[in-house]
């Protein structure tokens, strides 16, 4: 550590680690002098230590830190964790590996967790010679040692961020892959690792790895900066991917792919593992000064891997896939409770609440529409400069925008921060003046409706990318006034965000917007809006009318010009905004609800009829998809016809396992509908078991998924009985669970779920708040009535929001925007059902039937959910009957089931058959500025060097899954 000013004092980011001794030493003096630290203070809000030295440590001199504590390898899915899984031949094996971003070094060892402070680090692992060692490098040596030890030691690593440091120690399969081009003199070595068995499925993932490093070393102009890139899937893991340097982490589901994995699976994998690789360069050669700005690193890799896929599979249409993404974010930054791109942080807690959807999506929006408006060579040009200029450093917001302007000399920092610092988004209004002449006027949209004067003053510069009938090239026009008038010819169709780059919605004239729903229709010649325009044009209307610009009734009329669609992404959405309608609607009388499950059933009957069940030879893949989806979507509307065929094919696969029964693509839709058309519990425990069967990653979660559409009391009930029993890992109780939300029933129960076991689940997962927040989002943003909004208020007025107040407002202030839309066009939806013959009864007389049924399934369903409550008095019991018993006896009582999904304590120190001793050697190279005392010496260079673990006992038995260990 150099030293700046003397100091008695050093303060570094520590948590849950026990100092036991800590020392400065003069590095450079031949007597090696030093200085022990007298007391070791904790401040435990600020996840700090504090070393205090009996003499100041003087200036001048090059200082080594020596620190030795205990730590906790904990099973909360972050810092230095425990995991483990069960192999196809049923054997146990134990593993343990890291998380760190975005605050979680400091669990592992005393640093200075900050994304700026970069430094080198040396890592030397001791572990038991049959387990595989993985870090950032490759390894430099390994000794053998007594008792069956191994100490590994890596390459100390290029300068990077300490949240970007990992290792893992298990055991684990890999295949391996070479780049075809060199870089820094040789080709990059590519490993998939994956649990035993499972290597062989990481093929495709390996293959998109190696594409993606030769990709972007071209792309940037700068060779792949390590020796070697490892992808490894790892059983328990919270994020879907880490991009550690060298080292991805990746949920197993997020990077396995079996020969049955559908096109969707492919696509997502394709986006997920080109997105990690991205940031090997843009986030990790070049980082964030500070976590403010997260969503230029974390939007900008998802802009680069749009652009890849898009480049590697032309035929999968992914920026029709972006516009159909950012929807949920538009829908999200159209609520007061939104934040802008840029936002401060200054905790963890903070820093957590900041990895949304506004930072990822919003994020690569807007630089997309940067990219539209300067041109992709042009942007691409300014990002090899900001690399060259900023690598092996930090960088933040500001930067990049001054170095594109001086490439394209334009004003981008003038453009850009007001799409970056302003919260929400505008909509364009068109009044028609004359039938040459229209009026533009861009206003503050919410989806509420209610914008106020004062709210109505915000400003952004708009690329309005107009194309009309006459000239379909969009003309590049930049508005940045309140309002604007243009010369357009409205007898005849035109639009605003031609192309949808724009990050803004459109709100035209019912003559226009009919106009447009025309061109929709042309069966012959090609259509005049690509895909990407149709779902704009579809999403802009279902917006605009859930926030009360427009009726309903205009958007389900405008459903109707769709009914000849052919592209698999446009159905996507419809069926997306179909969903958002029924949803809204699904507490109301049975008439309505039929009547509008009718309008889904019509629509996407027609489709399921065309493309049929079986797959061509050599059939398109985005045929498959369109074919799952319509498969999916009228048997959810209940077509009798699809729901036997259904039900045929699911006995048949179930019966003797005939994976030719059911293929890929329709394995989903087939397991739903069978689920959503039954109330007895035979084909449940059906998939239930397949779940237990099936060792790919992406079936067990196919199977776990659907398992929430069973809407009887009794499914509901084992629903959140098997989600939360020791079968199911922490990480996918949610994905169990979240289905539910899709009957009256299943949200009963959910929503009693939430609230009888909230606290445990913030208790368990506290330090990942994004599980908490979704656990919230899935309890309550569905509702749709006051009593349940102000249900949802008085019971989080209780809790302390503090780490999650923005998903709360979030979620109470979409409830509002559903009671408003609920309220005003509930009788519009009527008379337009009516009026097109999908509704023949009278509504009132069916209402109170309605609300009887109702009230009586949700009663049943509140019982079943209530048994599922704590009974923390049990803990003890369960803990002590825990080795004594078997899953398949605790599921005969439901009592048990309750107590089951308590947190149990698991003490591993009694049961040590294997033990992993790790030690670390780190090398941290420091020069930047950082408050380390009181004294206020800022500018330090730090070398720590020497951490040592404390021993790792590993059980030989069972344990029970991470939800359920403390």
């Amino acid at each position: 550590i150099y030293i700046a000013e003397p100091t008695y004092e050093i303060t570094l980011n520590a948590k849950e680690l026990n100092i036991q001794t800590a020392s400065a030493r003069d590095h450079r003096s031949s007597g090696h002098y030093s200085v022990t630290a007298t007391s070791v203070s904790y401040n435990v809000e600020e996840e700090t230590i504090t070393l205090d030295f009996p003499e100041a440590l003087y200036v001048g001199t090059s200082w080594v830190l020596d620190v030795t504590y205990i730590g906790l390898v904990n099973d909360k899915l972050n810092g230095f964790y425990r995991s483990e899984y069960t192999d196809a031949d049923g054997n146990v094996h134990q593993l343990t590996t890291t998380q760190f971003q975005s605050t979680h070094a400091r669990r592992a060892f005393p640093c200075w967790d900050e994304p700026s402070i970069k430094a080198t680090f040396s890592l030397t692992l001791v572990a038991p010679q049959s387990m595989t060692c993985l870090s950032n490098m490759n390894v430099e040596s390994t000794t053998l040692l007594q008792n069956g030890m191994q100490e590994v030691a890596f390459l100390k690593t290029p300068i990077m961020a300490t949240y970007l440091l990992a290792w893992m120690i298990g055991d684990f399969d890999y295949i391996e892959a070479h780049t075809s081009g060199e870089f820094n003199g040789e080709s990059v070595v590519c490993r998939l690792y994956a649990p035993v068995g499972l290597a062989m499925h990481g093929r495709y993932s390996l293959d998109l790895a190696v594409k993606s490093v030769e990709y972007f070393s071209c792309l940037f102009n700068i060779p792949y900066p390590l020796p070697k890139l490892d992808l490894v899937a790892v059983p328990d893991f919270s994020p879907g991917a880490m991009e550690n340097w060298g080292l991805i982490t990746f949920r197993t589901y997020a990077i396995l792919l079996d020969e049955y994995g559908s096109n969707d699976r492919k696509r997502e994998i394709a986006a997920t593992v080109i997105h990690e690789i991205s940031h090997q360069w843009f986030g990790n050669l070049v980082t964030m000064d500070w976590w403010s700005d997260l969503w230029l690193f974390e939007g900008f890799a998802t802009h680069l891997a749009y652009m890849v896929v898009d480049e590697l599979f032309p035929g999968w249409d992914v920026w029709s896939e972006f516009v159909t993404r950012i929807q949920d974010v538009l829908k999200n930054d159209a609520l007061r409770t939104s934040h802008p791109v840029e936002v401060g942080v200054t905790n963890p807690s903070d820093i957590g609440q900041i990895f949304d959807e506004i930072s990822y999506m919003k994020g690569a929006s807007v630089l997309r529409m940067l990219s539209a408006w300067l041109g992709e060579e042009q942007l691409l040009k300014g990002i090899r400069k900001f690399m060259l200029k900023y690598m092996w450093s930090n960088a933040n917001t500001e930067d990049l925008w001054v170095t594109l302007a001086e490439e394209s000399q334009v004003d981008v920092p003038e453009f850009m921060r007001k799409w970056t610092r302003q919260t929400g988004f505008p909509v364009l209004s068109i009044t028609e003046l004359d039938e040459s002449t229209i009026l533009i006027r861009q206003s503050l949209f919410l989806s509420t409706g209610d914008v106020s004067e004062d709210e109505d003053t915000l400003l952004w510069p708009i690329p309005l990318a107009l194309a009309t009938a006459d000239d379909p090239t969009p003309q590049n026009i930049m508005m940045d006034t309140k309002e604007m008038i243009l010369k357009v010819d409205t007898t005849k169709w035109y639009k605003f965000n031609m192309g949808q780059s724009g990050f803004y919605r459109v709100a035209y004239p019912s003559k226009t917007l009919s106009l447009l729903g025309q061109t929709l229709g042309t069966k012959t010649g090609p259509r005049p809006l690509d895909a990407a325009n149709r779902i704009g044009l579809l999403t802009d209307a279902a917006a605009l009318v859930a926030s009360g610009h427009s009726p309903t009734s205009s958007f389900l009329t405008l459903l109707k010009y769709f009914e000849d669609e052919e592209d698999y992404m446009v159905w996507m959405e419809i069926s997306y905004q179909l969903q958002e309608l029924l949803s809204v609607w699904l507490e109301q009388p049975e008439p309505i609800m039929n009547g509008l499950k009718e309008v889904q059933r019509r629509l996407f009957t027609k489709v399921a009829k065309r493309l049929g069940w079986n797959t061509p030879e050599e059939e398109d893949p985005t045929a498959g998809n369109l074919r799952a989806l319509a498969i999916r979507y009228a048997g959810r509307a209940g077509d009798p016809e699809i729901v036997a065929e259904a039900r045929r094919r699911f006995r048949i696969f179930m019966g003797n396992r005939d994976m030719s029964a059911i293929s890929p693509d329709l394995r989903f839709p087939v397991f739903e509908i069978v689920l959503r058309t039954t109330t007895g519990t035979e084909e449940f425990e059906a998939i239930v078991n397949y779940y237990r069967e099936t060792y790919m990653p992406s079936e067990k979660v196919v199977a776990l998924t659907v398992l929430g559409y069973g809407h009887s009391p009794e499914l509901v009930h084992r629903t959140l009985a098997f989600a939360t029993s020791p079968e199911v890992r922490s990480q996918d109780i949610l994905t169990a669970i979240q289905t539910l939300r899709s009957s009256v029933v299943g949200r009963a129960g959910l929503w009693n779920f939430v609230q009888h076991q909230f606290d445990v689940f913030y208790e368990r997962h506290c330090d990942d708040i994004r599980f908490v927040e979704y656990f919230i989002l899935l309890g309550i943003e569905h509702f749709s009535s006051l009593d349940r909004y102000h249900e949802a208020q008085a019971y989080f007025a209780t809790k302390d929001t503090s780490s999650f107040e923005r998903t709360l407002a979030t979620c109470l202030e979409g409830i509002r925007m559903h009671i408003l839309w609920l309220e005003r066009d509930r009788d519009d939806v009527e008379q337009w059902l009516k009026n097109n013959g999908y509704l023949n009864m009278d509504v009132r007389d069916e209402q109170s039937h309605s609300r009887q049924q109702q009230r009586r399934h949700v009663n049943g369903t509140i019982v079943s959910a209530t048994a599922l409550s704590i009974h923390e008095d049990a803990l003890s019991d369960i803990s002590r009957s825990r080795s004594n018993s078997s899953v398949d006896e605790f599921s005969s009582s439901e009592t048990v089931i309750a107590t089951d999904i308590t947190t149990v304590l698991i003490r591993i120190t009694n049961t040590i058959t294997t033990s992993i001793s790790i030690s670390t050697s780190i090398n941290m190279s420091i020069s930047t500025n950082v408050g380390i005392n009181s004294i206020g010496s800022r500018h330090i260079t730090a070398k720590i060097r020497r951490y040592t673990f404390s021993r790792i006992a590993i059980p030989n038995q069972k344990s029970v899954s991470p939800i359920q260990q403390a």
